[in-house]
């Protein structure tokens, strides 16, 4: 399946964001999560959730891997 038609318009909102966020200020992970949590009115929590749970369900998707190469390897998505 494929991500764009899988996930919520919110949670590519998110990753979008997540990798939005990092290419303006190359902030770390928490920084970022907590820059996109706040832009999102989200908890920063909420944003890790929602992030490790597509992580989990899509990480072999080619669309998930094109967003997320746009953030280090070392943030945990």
């Amino acid at each position: 399946m494929r991500l764009h038609s899988a996930v919520t318009p919110r949670e590519r909102e998110l990753l979008t964001g997540i990798g939005n966020c990092y290419e303006a200020c190359h902030e770390g992970f928490e920084e970022t999560v907590g820059m996109v949590a706040r832009s999102r009115d989200r908890s920063i929590d909420e944003v890790k959730e929602t992030l490790r749970s597509i992580g989990e369900r899509y990480g072999n998707d080619p669309d998930f891997l094109r967003l997320r190469e746009r953030f280090p390897a070392t943030f945990p998505v």
